[in-house]
């Protein structure tokens, strides 16, 4: 059994005049790229025994995104499960496998997924099985977490020769879960998650 893993990204950007106002949280379009690199793409079960209960892929073995951007820009996230686990041409709940859906973040600056893992914020979790088609965690966070304390200046706008690749750092997302394999037929079972990213 596999999990497929597939990532759908999204740029946005608002800006809105308002007289005697500045808005520090809009931006240009210089900044709506998040380079997301698939470290680690699919989520592996392996072969599954009938009843075997259930099979975990914790943090340490899960898919994992890194994720470029503006350090002190916020990114939303939503990681979706889009159908359930389940066989080819399944209609029924004995072709479907319950799964719970997790996802963690790091971003405190670290050079590596390796590194990230010793220090990750836990999201949240979703179970989808036969009667709960999709389901969805969501979070926000800047790509570079903030220090203890009032918040600092503004950034610096950006002006002709501003080097805006200082300004990158490097956050790191987790995608793990479990399934719980108790009676359904014997099977291939697959399902895709769709993770969508982009600038609060």
């Amino acid at each position: 059994m596999y999990l497929a893993f597939f990532l759908l990204l999204s740029g946005s950007s608002i800006n809105t005049i308002v007289a005697q106002e500045i808005d520090f949280g809009d931006f240009s379009s210089r900044y709506t790229t998040i380079s997301p690199v698939l470290i680690q793409p699919n989520l592996d079960f392996g072969t599954i025994a009938q009843n075997q209960g259930v099979k975990e892929i914790d943090i340490n073995e899960a898919a994992v995104i890194e994720l470029e951007g503006i350090k002190y820009l916020d990114v939303l996230i939503d990681i979706e499960l889009l159908a359930p686990f389940d066989t080819d041409g399944c209609s029924n709940a004995n072709c479907t496998l319950p799964f719970t859906l997790k996802g963690a973040y790091s971003n405190f600056g670290e050079d590596s997924e390796v590194s990230a893992l010793n220090n990750t914020r836990y999201i949240g979790e979703t179970t989808i099985d036969f009667s709960q088609q999709t389901g969805v965690i969501s979070t926000q966070f800047p790509i570079l977490s903030r220090t203890s304390g009032p918040p600092g200046p503004p950034p610096n706008p950006v002006y002709k020769g501003y080097n805006l690749e200082a300004q990158k750092e490097s956050a790191y997302l987790f995608i793990y879960g479990s399934i719980n394999a108790s009676g359904q037929i014997s099977g291939s079972y697959s399902a895709d998650i769709q993770v969508t990213i982009y600038y609060d």
